[in-house]
């Protein structure tokens, strides 16, 4: 009788320890489910930002892309950042007057069912507005021809554009995206 209340003992303990394993489990699952969502809608903020800026987009033109344009959600100059590169009009809102009139609430991404919020902005890492010139902004193009074919032409330079996306979840949640591409000017 002593042995088996032992034995019962022992799986009563086992069997709340795998209730409790199997509660973390579950709430990690939810958790990557709740945060691929977030990279989800990140992505959906990165794709209309790219959008502007194509050939066909309110950005598509390099006259477009030489001032500020906080109906856009974009500035002609690289916006102040912290040290991971996150602007900081995107480092502390909820909303998107928030953005310190760098962006236009109409802009805003909501999924209400979710509770999901996306703030995006678009900076064109240049310390000057104006015409482009690699003299003053953060260009990429390659150093080197490499290959059997040496005599390539090299790209010119080429401005360089940075989307940054916050997307806010339930419980004030938050999670950051960047993207960097150019544009031919």
């Amino acid at each position: 009788m002593v042995i088996a209340l032992i034995t019962l003992a022992v799986l009563l303990i086992g069997a709340a320890a795998a209730m409790k394993s199997m509660n973390v489990t579950l709430a990690s699952v939810g958790y990557f489910g709740f945060k691929r969502e977030m990279t989800n809608q990140g992505e959906r903020a990165i794709r209309l930002a790219a959008n502007a800026l194509s050939p066909t987009g309110a950005l598509g033109v390099a006259a477009a892309r030489m001032v500020s344009n906080p109906a856009q959600n974009y500035s002609a100059t690289m916006l102040a950042s912290d040290a991971s590169g996150i602007p900081l009009a995107l480092l502390d809102t909820t909303t998107a007057g928030a953005l310190g009139g760098l962006g236009s609430s109409a802009n805003e991404i909501k999924m209400d069912g979710d509770s999901i919020t996306v703030h995006y902005l678009i900076d064109r890492l240049c310390v000057n507005p104006g015409t482009f010139s690699a003299s003053h902004c953060q260009v990429l193009g390659r150093a080197n021809n490499f290959g059997p074919k040496q005599n390539n032409p090299v790209a010119p330079p080429q401005p360089t554009y940075r989307i940054t996306v916050r997307v806010t979840g339930p419980h004030n949640a938050y999670s950051f995206y960047q993207s960097t591409f150019t544009t031919l000017d």
